[in-house]
């Protein structure tokens, strides 16, 4: 394997999974501001947690199928813009039920972001490799965990929560050209 395909593979795929990772663990952060500017309680805010996993969990199946057919560069790129409109949907809202969409969105977008980085590595890599690979993939989310701490704190400093899934929307387009034009 040359550091070229690595690169070229490796890398877009563990940027969208890192900022799969970031979307999961956010909402803890931005609690306390979507508690005082959307008037959100505990239950509410639950809900709006769970919104990300069920649309993740809910296209599970059907996404295998569609990552055999049409394969993950592909699908990857398609879902990271459905994220994109998520994060921005989300931004801009100001209801419980609009937030609730846009978090949907979020999670059914970066529903493959560990399953297409698989498929992706058996496609491109040596068996031999695919440890490596696959481990690599999941600091890369861990790193997303992380930056949804700490950083996102800082971050808060200079903008709001809206501001933040502004940038995330943005981040997340990018990842999703660095997909389809790179891998």
């Amino acid at each position: 394997m040359t550091l070229n395909r690595a690169l070229r593979v490796f890398l877009p795929f563990a940027f969208g999974f890192y900022l799969s990772y970031l979307y999961r663990s956010v909402n803890a952060i931005i609690a306390p501001d979507l508690i005082g500017e959307i008037g959100l309680d505990a239950a509410s805010l639950g809900l709006l947690s769970s919104a990300y996993f069920i649309s993740f969990a809910a296209f599970q199946i059907p996404l295998g199928i569609i990552l055999d057919r049409v394969g993950p560069r592909k699908v990857e790129a398609a879902l990271l813009i459905i994220a994109a409109l998520g994060a921005g949907i989300f931004a801009s809202s100001d209801t419980l039920a609009n937030l609730i969409i846009g978090r949907s969105f979020i999670g059914l977008g970066v529903s493959a972001c560990l399953m297409a980085s698989f498929k992706s590595f058996v496609d491109w890599f040596p068996k031999e490799h695919l440890p490596l690979s696959n481990g690599a993939i999941m600091m890369a989310g861990g790193l997303g965990a992380l930056t949804a701490t700490a950083p996102i704190e800082l971050v808060l400093e200079f903008t709001d929560w809206r501001g933040i899934f502004w940038i995330l929307a943005a981040l997340t387009l990018i990842s999703s050209i660095m997909i389809y034009s790179i891998v």
